[in-house]
């Protein structure tokens, strides 16, 4: 019955109860094995998001500063080879150079993966919306004995459908069942998510914790090591000066419903009302489901003078951002981790975040909490923190002896040891440069380890 299972289409495979297709998948080793070459193994590092387009926030800042990172150092006996997939088609090699241009149009000419026994796929793209699409082609992989892993950032679309559209949670239901039936292991960028993951495998598919391994890394701050974008805006000397002379709060996310900046504008508002002339500077592109949050934001009495919304901003001009400011507001309703907080760290910038689980975990210094929901409760907590002596900020995350905050150098060697492969000494090299001129590090189009 399992070797017949073991055979089965990838969709009827799905159809079966997620813990017996698991246990059909991971039983007759004999089947998935194959033989062991002497080339060297890929390590296959799905980047179909930024392939396409590399926002550069949130998880694209994680998915270029992790695969730099691999690039930089691969793993002893792989080469690190990132990969794309697109709706219309599987898996393919991504070409060289696409980190500095990517490719709004798929390359149908890229050169589909050929693998064997011992590589190893890396979800590290948030590409829920493909890898079910695609499972026929990983299913393939696994019987001829590729591991899977997939990073998993945060089960938010699942916990809270009504913060995203019905596509999101669709699409997020059909990738927890396809992560829980092929995954070889989980990878958690934090505690929380790692124990959320697994009740939700236990109520939903009745998975116990050790059904799925599952481990977890720290996510970096350094925000240099990721590959930053560059230029600032004509306004932006104007703009910091203002934030320098005046007390100033820095948010930073995409406009979405669970980031809280409804609330936190209507509690700027009350402020504002009651005489406190402190900014509210918003940095973040517009997401979904905020639109007339957008709109007011646009048409604010207040624009332009005490609140600022800056939608499109460089790497170059965030980092003078969080160093103008005069503390960094968290309102997020949930996170799975939270890299604004570290970021703030890093700069000696005092956070005022609302008391979440996740930001407990994190243990950044010169952290404030509020557990209120209503723009009152938060209004009267920004004027507590506003009012603070700006001694009692943290100092700069760094030291003599480096830096004290964690680095992407340091979530790359995490990831390694998750994936249990050796980590070797970190090259001091170009890996953007690298990637473009398709050295051995890298797998070009159409290369076969």
């Amino acid at each position: 019955m399992r070797e017949l299972a073991w055979q089965m289409p990838a969709w009827a495979l799905m159809l079966m109860p997620v813990r017996l297709a698991r246990q059909c998948l991971n039983e007759p080793a004999s089947i998935a094995a194959t033989a062991h070459t002497s080339h060297t193994r890929q390590l296959l590092v799905d980047v179909s998001v930024i392939h396409q387009s590399d926002a550069r926030t949130g998880i694209q800042r994680v998915v270029r500063a992790l695969l730099l990172q691999l690039l930089m150092a691969p793993p002893a006996g792989y080469r690190v080879c990132p990969v794309f997939a697109t709706r219309q088609h599987g898996y393919r090699y991504a070409a060289p150079g696409f980190l500095d241009a990517p490719a709004p149009i798929p390359n149908a000419a890229a050169q589909p993966l050929q693998v064997q026994s011992g590589d190893l796929f890396l979800g590290l793209d948030l590409a829920a919306h493909l890898l079910p699409r695609h499972q026929a082609q990983v299913l393939c992989w696994k019987r001829r004995g590729v591991k899977v892993h997939v990073l998993v950032y945060d089960l938010l679309p699942l916990q809270h459908p009504e913060w995203f559209n019905p596509r999101t949670t669709r699409n997020f239901k059909r990738w927890i069942k396809w992560l829980a039936v092929h995954a070889d292991s989980a990878i958690c960028i934090s505690e929380t998510v790692k124990m959320q993951l697994h009740t939700w495998l236990n109520t939903y598919f009745g998975m116990p914790p050790t059904a799925l391994p599952a481990s977890t890394i720290v996510l970096g701050a350094d925000i240099d090591a990721s590959a930053p974008s560059g230029g600032l805006p004509a306004d932006a000397p104007w703009v910091l000066a203002r934030l320098r002379s005046t007390p100033a709060v820095l948010m930073v996310g995409t406009l979405e419903p669970r980031k809280g900046h409804d609330q936190a504008l209507a509690a700027f508002e009350q402020l504002w009302q009651q005489g406190n002339g402190a900014l509210l500077v918003i940095v973040g592109r517009p997401g979904w489901k905020t639109q007339a949050l957008q709109e007011k934001l646009r048409r604010h009495p207040q624009a332009g003078q005490r609140l600022f919304w800056l939608e499109d901003v460089s790497d170059e001009y965030l980092a003078q951002l969080y160093a103008a400011c005069g503390g960094v507001l968290v309102a997020s309703r949930a996170e799975g981790f939270g890299l604004p907080l570290i970021e703030a760290a890093l700069h000696g910038k005092p956070v005022l975040a609302r008391d979440l689980p996740v930001f407990r975990e994190m243990a950044v210094p010169g952290l404030s909490c509020f557990d209120s929901e209503t723009p009152q409760g938060l209004a009267g907590a920004l004027a507590d923190w506003l009012g603070q002596p700006a001694s009692q900020a943290p100092a700069p995350a760094t030291g003599t002896t480096g830096p004290r905050f964690p680095t992407w150098q340091l979530s790359a060697a995490q990831l390694l040891q998750a994936l249990n492969l050796e980590h070797p000494v970190h090259k001091q090299n170009n890996a953007a440069a690298a990637l473009n001129a398709g050295t051995s590090t890298t797998c070009p189009p159409g290369s076969v380890a």
